[in-house]
């Protein structure tokens, strides 16, 4: 796709990545004059309406999303490319790396760098849980790091549609398997902490440069997530922090009620050290727990000396050595204190393990209408009071804006959820016509309001960046904190020269290579292969197909005919030479890590026939006077030419 233009404003750079259900594309934003991101659906997915019908609406909301650590999502659209319609997202681009990537290339990271990358993930994620989205699919990959050390995390959003088409137990999503929820892997409903799962298992990465769990397919990950125990961090770095270890088994808990209550909560804890109870735990464990020798009570009217060994408390100190009478007494004496530890501990225990029947965890009921709120609350055993309504900026008219008790706070049974209902703030869309972005964006946040979706429309009225249209129209009546789409002028329709590729098929190499620069178009690459159909010297292929617009000057590649294979029988009898051995020293000095190298036969006419050596080199392939050495077979006297990155490096003739 590369220099294709999308609605006539964003121009395809290079493509960056491929993801489960989209590739992804380096872009420029002609109109805004700004690098972005665009991810385009793959074939199979933009066929399916139902599936095209979810991907908008959970974009749209993740377009509402605006954190520091939150890709941006600027536009949705779609357009026709090659006679298919394609379906693409445009995101703000980040310049950096993924997670994965900066785990792979260091192993484990620092305990501060794995407490900033957190904290940040952490973030992103209050933000969203608060707007009602649970991302669902937390991963390194998923995490962009950019030049600054900034963290921001992609695709929410989008993961619950994905679920649905890319999220099953095949080896295709192996990565994702490693990092997901054992409620997500059961099936069941997830919500916020099934996210701190999933940012647990990145926190393992980190710390240790491995997953959780791992095995030789997706449904053993999944299951090892439902029923396996994670070996603790520090196990395999013990350099990590008492602190972090215990933040990120903790988030790997099983059970949801285990783990932290939300993203505060966690936020809380990475940035507070004393906050964490590891450290009690800890001095929990080291309390000795005596049992007393019954057989001592039985016989503690003996003489001393005819105690026998075997009689000892079970409690014994290494280090004692004193006389065994001595012992004796003692143990009789730590026996009725350490009795009633075990009991503190077994009380301690019981209370904490034992069945809670009438208590339940708050539900989050955040941004969801009154009347959902209220069965949702019901449905869980609780009641429901609306106390109030307070005009808002950040949630729509009849929205939950507030709950008391807060999400995930425990409570009985019957308890009542009081909730504030959002009263909206509704303000009067100001008449944008005319306007620039800025001048437009503006205005709007005066009111409360924001630059929705912007699309370009040719205009020989409006001068060129300057607003056609907009939805809603002036004068409507809105809330605030909503959006307004706006349709850019971008002038004239004959001021974007884009060009439409030409048919080359059939055509001889030469004119085909004239009719590419007389459209503006430069030739980049030829190959040579044999035809059974094309005549020799003929174009088998382009890589653009005829009819596409693209930008001026973009390149095209070409397949040009070498004619019919020659039979064996033919070869030999042409064959007037023996076979040697060609050793070929090429002196390289063009400053790049990879390079491509060619050799082509020459035919009688100095034209480039079979191909004799086609291979990717690196910088690492070249000795310290930066020579590559080839070696490869041909007939003596066979004429033929070097390419390096398809620039000729001579026309020579084994001899």
């Amino acid at each position: 796709m590369e220099k294709i233009i999308l609605d006539n404003r964003y121009e395809i750079i290079e493509q960056i990545g491929v993801g489960g259900m989209a590739k992804v594309y380096k872009a420029k934003d002609r109109l805004l004059d700004r690098f972005v991101a665009i991810k385009v659906l793959k074939e199979q997915y933009a066929e399916d309406d139902e599936f095209l019908k979810k991907f908008n609406n959970e974009a749209q909301s993740a377009a509402k999303l605006n954190h520091v650590n939150i890709v941006n999502v600027y536009d949705i659209g779609e357009d026709l490319l090659e006679g298919r319609k394609i379906y693409y997202i445009v995101m703000e681009y980040v310049e950096g790396q993924t997670l994965k990537d900066l785990i792979d290339e260091e192993g484990k990271l620092s305990n501060h760098d794995i407490i900033d990358y957190s904290v940040q993930i952490a973030q992103a994620l209050k933000s969203a849980h608060s707007s009602g989205i649970i991302h669902r699919d937390i991963k390194p990959q998923n995490i962009l790091i950019d030049k600054f050390g900034l963290a921001k995390v992609t695709d929410f959003g989008i993961a619950r549609v994905s679920s649905n088409a890319t999220i099953t137990y095949t080896s295709s999503i192996l990565g994702t398997v490693h990092y997901i929820s054992p409620e997500q892997a059961k099936g069941k409903i997830v919500d916020e902490k099934s996210d701190l799962y999933s940012l647990g298992a990145v926190m393992y990465e980190m710390a240790t440069g491995k997953v959780p769990f791992d095995a030789d397919n997706s449904v053993g990950i999944a299951v090892m997530h439902i029923q396996d125990k994670a070996k603790p961090a520090k196990e395999l770095n013990p350099e990590l922090s008492d602190h972090l270890n215990f933040i990120i088994m903790k988030l790997l808990e099983k059970e949801p009620g285990n783990r932290f209550l939300n993203a505060t909560d966690l936020i809380d804890s990475l940035e507070n050290q004393n906050s964490f109870k590891a450290q009690a735990l800890e001095e929990t464990a080291r309390i000795p727990i005596v049992v007393p020798n019954k057989e001592k009570k039985k016989k503690k009217k003996l003489k001393q000396e005819e105690t026998p060994k075997s009689e000892e408390a079970v409690y014994v100190s290494p280090t004692d050595e004193e006389p065994k009478d001595k012992n004796k007494t003692k143990s009789l004496k730590i026996w009725p204190l350490a009795l009633l530890a075990l009991i503190l501990v077994g009380a301690v225990y019981y209370f904490m393990s034992r069945p809670k029947d009438d208590v339940l965890e708050v539900p989050t009921v955040i941004n969801l209408s009154q009347e959902m709120a209220v069965k949702e609350l019901e449905k869980r055993g609780l009641k429901a009071n609306i106390s109030r309504t307070e005009e808002s900026d950040d949630y729509d008219k009849g929205k939950v804006m507030k709950q008391d008790p807060e999400a995930n706070t425990e409570v009985k049974i019957g308890t009542t959820v009081n909730l504030v209902i959002s009263a909206g703030r509704e303000v009067s869309v100001p008449d944008l016509a005319g306007l620039n972005l800025t001048e437009a964006e503006e205005k709007l946040k005066e009111l409360g309001l924001s630059i929705g979706r912007t699309s370009t429309e040719y205009s020989d009225q409006v001068e060129k960046d300057l607003i056609i249209d907009q939805n809603p129209r002036s004068a409507t009546n809105l809330q605030a904190g909503s959006k307004v789409d706006l349709v850019i002028s971008a002038g004239p329709e004959e001021k974007i020269e884009n060009i439409e590729v030409p048919n080359l098929i059939g055509m001889s190499e030469e004119q085909a290579e004239s009719l590419i620069s007389q459209y503006g178009l430069v030739l980049r690459n030829v190959d040579y292969r044999e035809s059974e159909d094309v005549e020799k010297g003929n174009v088998i292929s382009q890589s653009i197909s005829e009819g596409t617009q693209v930008a001026p000057q973009s390149q095209i590649d070409l397949v040009v005919s070498t004619g019919k294979k020659e039979k064996e029988k033919d070869k030999e009898e042409n064959q007037t030479g023996q076979v040697k051995n060609v050793d070929l020293r090429l002196n390289i000095n063009n400053g790049k890590d990879k390079f491509n190298v060619k050799i082509y036969k020459l035919d009688d006419n100095d034209k480039r026939s079979d191909i004799l050596y086609d291979q990717n080199q690196t910088s690492k392939d070249l000795d310290e006077s930066q020579v590559l050495q080839l070696n490869f077979q041909a007939i003596q006297n066979t004429k033929f030419e070097v390419l390096v990155d398809d620039e000729s490096y001579g026309v020579y003739t084994v001899n």
